[in-house]
Order: C-alpha cells, then sequence, then structure tokens
C-alpha cells in the first residue's frame, strides 16, 4: 500500500514538475532537490496544493510529515527526474 501511495504521489510529483520550467537552476551544484521541485511549479498555489496532498497521503500511511521535506533539502541531485528517482518516488 505504501508503494502505491509513493507511486501516485510521483505520478502527480511528475506532471506537476514536468510541465514548468525551472527557475531554480539544476546544473547550479547548491540547488537542493526541494528548490528544483518548487520551482518547477506551474500555477500560484501548485506548490502547497501537492505538499498538502503528499504529506497527508504521508501521514495516512505513518510516514513522519518532515519525510518528502528534510529529504528533498538535503539532496543535490541535479535534475526533477534525478531528485524524484532520489527521494523514491
Amino acid at each position: 500500500m505504501k508503494r502505491s501511495l509513493i507511486a501516485a504521489g510521483a505520478a502527480v510529483a511528475l506532471l506537476g514538475a514536468g510541465a514548468g520550467t525551472a527557475t531554480a537552476d539544476p546544473a547550479n551544484p547548491r540547488a537542493t532537490c526541494e528548490a528544483i521541485l518548487v520551482s518547477s511549479a506551474t500555477y500560484p498555489g501548485e506548490v502547497a496544493d501537492l505538499g498538502r496532498a503528499l504529506h497527508d497521503a504521508f501521514k495516512a500511511q505513518g510516514v513522519p510529515p518532515g519525510f518528502l521535506d528534510v529529504g528533498a533539502a538535503q539532496l543535490k541531485e541535479g535534475s526533477i527526474a534525478d531528485c524524484l528517482v532520489a527521494l523514491g518516488l
């Protein structure tokens, strides 16, 4: 069940992330995955909407609420796709 939830979250994140243009330059070695993923938002409130949905879904599965935030803030993978893979999404 947890894997299917994570896969669903990844699909939502990929759709949102793939549609936008990243303003956090992935070529910058200091750009975190959090910055890269957040900068790919395509409409006002998208980050909040996706964040809320993912946090609620993870919470329902017993995953700690800060799991996604902490992981994304510490990783510097260099692209949206690589960040999603590194986060297990």
